[in-house]
């Protein structure tokens, strides 16, 4: 069984958002097909916590022969040890039952959101797109501006707002010199504009407790990328004239995303959801431009809602546990079950 570290993640190569989309859309379409299957997650909820729980996701991927399941927590930052998220990834061979490998799974996490949204984006967003609004300044906002990059060539514009000033400040320094590099303007926000027809994308990617984000902040032309929890409240949902979902059913039954607690009260909004994966070519042959029947345009209003699932995760440790073996550049410690190491690659 090996262990494999966030630096060894990042060595394997998969950190490049082009290398994770394209990870990601190949397992949307085993999903597609069936062969790549994932189970209710399960939460535990310790006493001791105010808020907060540690969450089993488990999955697997036929093609790849490889079973698994992602092991979060989700616990508050107050009590100051590690991040709020701290993911692990186990990874057992589909036929055998042999545990392969722990990955750290926090990189992978970031990498995973990051290229279900830009899958999303590649076939859904209007191609001359030139501003994006991005909510949010953490972990994984900055992960979804990375991820979007490669995917909107004609971009001209990167606006940043967050709940606490600073931190956008401190994002749009991080990502300064990328933007120059592509003629991107990065523009700052101190407070959030009453209506943002300036941007053709809003990425809503906060942790906050209430929504925010309101059915006149949007107008048709608008596409929403919902990445968040409470980002957006529900009247604002209801104005999409498009929902596309990486998952929709699963997250029915017990997500707290406003999309989900929303469908739990009007069943209706259904009606507006689409499987990303169904809007995917059939093969890499097939050009996007000509298969998706829903697509950004000015006439009306599409949302995408990623909602995290665990076979993305799968994979994309998968990979990296696969190119890490292949290269024999990075040291590899491969322990049995009793602790012992038995060989270093």
């Amino acid at each position: 069984m090996y262990l494999v570290t966030r630096a060894q993640v990042r060595a394997s190569g998969i950190a490049d958002a082009s290398v994770a989309q394209e990870l990601v859309e190949r397992t949307f379409i085993e999903k597609r097909a069936a062969r790549a299957a994932f189970a209710q997650e399960v939460s535990m909820i310790p006493r001791q916590l105010e808020s907060g729980a540690f969450y089993s996701l488990p999955g697997y991927l036929a093609g790849e022969q490889v079973a698994g399941i992602k092991w979060t927590t989700h616990v508050p930052k107050a009590s100051r040890q590690g991040s709020y998220t701290n993911p692990v990834i186990v990874l057992n061979d589909l036929q055998s039952g042999v545990p392969t490998a722990l990955v750290e799974g926090q990189l992978i996490s970031g990498l995973r959101t990051a290229g279900v949204s830009s899958t999303a984006l590649k076939y859904l967003a209007d191609a001359e797109v030139r501003s994006v609004l991005i909510c949010g300044s953490g972990f994984q906002a900055a992960h979804q501006l990375a991820g979007l990059l490669p995917f909107l060539p004609q971009l001209r514009e990167v606006h940043f707002w967050s709940r606490h000033q600073e931190h956008a400040q401190a994002m749009h320094e991080r990502f300064a010199e990328q933007l120059k590099q592509r003629s991107i303007a990065g523009i700052l926000h101190p407070t959030l504009p009453d209506r943002l027809d300036f941007a053709q994308i809003v990425m809503g990617v906060t942790s906050a407790a209430e929504p925010y984000l309101k059915a006149e902040h949007f107008c048709p032309g608008h596409f929403y990328v919902h990445i968040g929890m409470n980002d957006i409240e529900a009247a604002a949902i209801q104005s999409f004239d498009h929902i596309v979902c990486d998952d929709f059913r699963v997250g029915v039954k017990t997500s707290s995303q406003s999309l989900f607690r929303l469908a739990r009260t009007d069943a209706s909004i259904e009606e507006k959801v689409t499987l990303l994966e169904t809007l995917l070519p059939q093969d890499k042959g097939e050009r996007a431009v000509a298969m998706s029947p829903i697509k950004q345009n000015k006439q009306q209003k599409l949302m995408f809602n990623g909602f995290g699932l665990p076979i993305f995760d799968l994979a994309l440790a998968a990979e990296v546990l696969r190119r890490l073996q292949q290269s024999g550049e990075a040291h590899l410690s491969r322990f049995d079950l009793y602790g012992e190491e038995v060989t270093s690659i």
